[in-house]
């Protein structure tokens, strides 16, 4: 997380249950009652909240948020923690606030609009609670609204967990991260919640229409800043959408969910692997083994070969690592407090080490591994999605969902910082010869540096799932490309292997 106590204030305009403060205004109230209570609701609603906050269970903020649900009654969430961090803000907030909801037996947000999207993005940028319109574009007028903000984070996921779930009162020295609850008995404790929670008014015989902006910012507050909004009107859909539950629903979820590939140096196979520590050896790749039938502290968020192609690593979000094969440990950051989940790893040129990088750009280095600096510390405009070695310098790049390089003892052959994506970056692999490097796009876009050759890309393709990792073919020049559902596509002379069906 952005700092070790997070703050964060909500408010809305027909006040939320819990009596927030800081109103922006008063919107007059809809005809109609509000909605009963819903089928197969779980775990505690509005007007009722838990009994205390939740102590963070794990660093991974997803772990924590599930531990939390369990105590509540409430199933985990059936997300894939890399593919929804891959996505750009609002559709994660899009996500896992929709996830709260129906998981307890409320409808879903229908709609991510621009003109929302905007309001969070002014929120965000100041450091405070959103506005709201009086309408929404298409003319629908507001029947409600709520907002809310975090500040110290750059994690949706971890917004969410202390909106959810460590929104109460918390004690003297620093443990309340609830601006608006500075004592046990004040209205604004657990308002966070309630605004996410929130059971929407009826427009008399027919549901209203819900729809929701979220947006973050890198530098308004130390740590970061996130804010959401979410309304109801009781007019058509808006007109300006730019996201709708029923384009989303489905595609990420279904966990376990493939979360990269690794493949031999000669080669003629590769591996999957999922975030539930499950490996599938296809082609001449052996399986080694995996954690699979492990109960795992964080999800695995990535796969590294051993240079030899004779074993493997995973690693967690929370910095476990886990060796296969003639992959040696070395260390991991299992056991510490990070600030910013692990997003992935890369392997020194003989094996005998590893770096580890997080969201927040810290470098993490084992074995024979060299620390060359990270970004640790240092504002991004985007989270750090992944890294890789360059086998001849011994230094490293990381690269933003921006496409942002940062280079630290290797050259700097270009990014797509400045460039506007169709969809972030996922991910990065470079060459052998450490002359280029590529990177992959969620929706199939490959964009090659230096030396590295275009051999073609799914971009402008339908796809399943999203595309989540890319690893390259030293023998051929060629790549592959895997997405979240297993699907791997060949470019260049890169043979196809197969994939895991499920």
């Amino acid at each position: 997380m952005g700092q070790a106590e997070p703050t964060g204030r909500g408010r809305s305009c027909a006040r939320a249950h819990g009596g927030l403060i800081g109103v922006a205004v008063i919107l007059a109230a809809v005809t109609g009652g509000w909605l009963s209570l819903p089928a197969g609701a779980a775990g505690i609603l509005p007007p009722d909240n838990p009994p205390a906050n939740v102590a963070l269970s794990s660093p991974d903020f997803l772990t924590s948020i599930d531990t939390a649900r369990a105590d509540e009654g409430v199933g985990p969430m059936n997300v894939s923690e890399s593919v929804v961090s891959s996505m750009p803000v609002a559709e994660q907030a899009f996500i896992i606030v929709n996830e709260e909801r129906i998981n307890r037996g409320l409808p879903p947000i229908a709609y991510v609009t621009a003109q929302l999207n905007a309001d969070a993005q002014q929120g965000a940028n100041a450091g405070d609670d959103p506005g709201f319109p009086t309408a929404l574009s298409g003319g629908g007028s507001l029947a409600w609204g709520g907002s809310v903000w975090a500040g110290g984070l750059t994690s949706v996921f971890g917004a969410d967990y202390y909106w959810m779930y460590s929104d109460g009162y918390g004690g003297t020295g620093g443990a309340t991260t609830n601006a608006e609850c500075s004592t046990p008995s004040a209205s604004g404790c657990w308002g966070h919640r309630d605004i996410l929670l929130h059971e929407f008014s009826s427009c008399g015989s027919v549901a209203p229409t819900l729809a929701m902006g979220a947006a973050s910012s890198p530098t308004a507050t130390a740590g970061g800043s996130i804010a959401v909004v979410l309304v109801s009107t009781c007019g058509a859909p808006p007109s300006d959408v730019t996201l709708t539950w029923s384009q989303v629903e489905g595609t990420v979820f279904a966990a376990p969910r493939i979360i990269g590939l690794a493949t031999l140096g000669n080669g003629q196979g590769y591996w999957e692997a999922e975030s539930n520590g499950a490996v599938a050896a296809l082609g001449a790749a052996v399986n080694y083994g995996s954690m699979a039938s492990t109960s795992l502290n964080s999800s695995i968020v990535g796969i590294e070969a051993t240079p030899d192609g004779r074993g493997y690593w995973l690693v967690a979000a929370d910095g476990g690592v886990f060796a296969f094969g003639d992959a040696r440990f070395y260390g991991s950051t299992g056991a510490l407090h990070l600030v910013a989940p692990i997003v992935g790893m890369a392997s020194t040129p003989d094996g005998g080490g590893y770096w580890l990088v997080a969201a927040d750009g810290g470098v993490f280095s084992f074995g024979d591994a060299p620390f060359r600096g990270s970004m640790g510390g240092h504002a991004l405009n985007q989270p750090i999605v992944g890294m890789s070695a360059d086998p001849t310098t011994g230094g490293y790049w990381l690269v933003a969902a921006d496409g942002g390089i940062f280079s630290f003892g290797a050259p700097f052959f270009g990014s797509t910082g400045a460039v506007l994506l169709n969809r972030p970056i996922v991910g990065m692999e470079a060459l052998s010869s450490g002359q280029g490097y590529r990177f992959e796009a969620a929706d199939g876009g490959v964009f090659c540096f230096g030396a590295a050759a275009f051999a073609g890309s799914m971009g402008g393709q339908a796809l399943v799932a999203p595309v989540v990792g890319m690893a390259a073919d030293p023998a051929t020049g060629g790549y592959w490309l895997v997405a979240a559902d297993g699907g791997v596509f060949s470019f260049g002379d890169a043979a196809y292997y197969g994939r895991i069906v499920g």
